[in-house]
């Protein structure tokens, strides 16, 4: 979806539906309080925007020459793709803040960055910082413990709970074989194992930037519930499609075989949208773009 002066554009198509068929009457959008400043907000849905957002920066520059003109990307496609590890492999991230770069925004906010490529790749880039929204349904619903999936989510997080002792983070546990999954280990903030009496009768909050499938989250519930918690939660600022998908959703066949493995998902709009929770799992959304 992309929203100009937050009013969503509809994309149109010729009668075959293969071309788009763009038609842009620029006053239904200008903000007639600041008419010399425009913010584009795209929702990603698709490929199809990327042209789209092409024709339409394009024609507001030649209408409404001299604008300030700012995109707002609450999720940055691609930055799964942050690095390459052959040469047959397509550095996509790169590619694609090439094409935002060349539409020269004033700014480009962007919402919990899933790497920090991003940020060196993208021109004039402002973080939408996660931290308030966090250490608020934290502090709210008074969790007793935070949990981070990885290490590398405790480094990227634990810094908006300074000095704050009830934080854990686990550790895969492979077959070196196979690459296969096979559990986790719960350890403290010193990287020390955590046993029973760390997580018993422990209200958890989970964090993390995005879920896909939810393997990760899955096999970290499960780990806490055998150690005694009393209740999880999962904060994820990106909640991706890919949970609803009733072969590959691990997290989703769980928390549809009645397991409990978790209470409540709080997210974001930044792709999760609410229709497409046909089966009405406890997904809260705790903030909109």
């Amino acid at each position: 979806m992309i929203k100009i002066n937050n009013k969503e554009y509809k994309i149109m198509h010729f009668p075959d539906n293969s071309q788009m068929h763009m038609d842009f009457n620029v006053s239904e959008y200008l903000n007639t309080h600041n008419s010399f400043y425009i913010e584009i907000t795209w929702l990603y849905e698709n490929d199809e925007e990327m042209v789209s957002l092409y024709y339409i920066v394009n024609h507001l520059r030649r209408v409404v020459p001299g604008n300030k003109i700012d995109l707002k990307l609450p999720y940055c496609p691609n930055s799964r793709m942050d690095r390459v590890k052959s040469e047959n492999e397509i550095f996509t991230l790169k590619y694609f803040c090439n094409f935002i770069n060349l539409l020269n925004f004033t700014h480009v906010y962007v919402f919990d960055t899933h790497s920090y490529v991003t940020d060196a790749l993208l021109d004039n880039i402002i973080n939408l910082h996660v931290g308030s929204l966090i250490y608020g349904l934290y502090s709210t619903n008074n969790y007793d413990l935070i949990y981070f999936p990885d290490a590398g989510a405790m480094k990227r997080y634990s810094q908006y709970f300074k000095n704050n002792p009830n934080m854990v983070y686990g550790s895969k546990v492979r077959d070196w074989n196979t690459g296969k999954i096979e559990g986790i280990k719960i350890l403290n903030k010193d990287g020390e194992p955590c046993d029973k009496s760390d997580i018993e009768n422990k209200s958890i909050l989970m964090v993390d930037d995005i879920i896909s499938y939810g393997g990760t989250m899955a096999y970290s519930a499960d780990k806490l519930h055998e150690l005694g918690a009393k209740n999880i939660d999962i904060y994820v600022s990106h909640l991706e499609n890919s949970f609803f998908d009733k072969e590959k959703g691990t997290l989703r066949k769980r928390m549809k075989n009645g397991t409990n493995i978790v209470n409540t998902i709080y997210t974001t709009n930044s792709i999760y949208k609410e229709e497409n929770n046909e089966e009405n799992f406890n997904i809260k959304l705790i903030h909109k773009f």
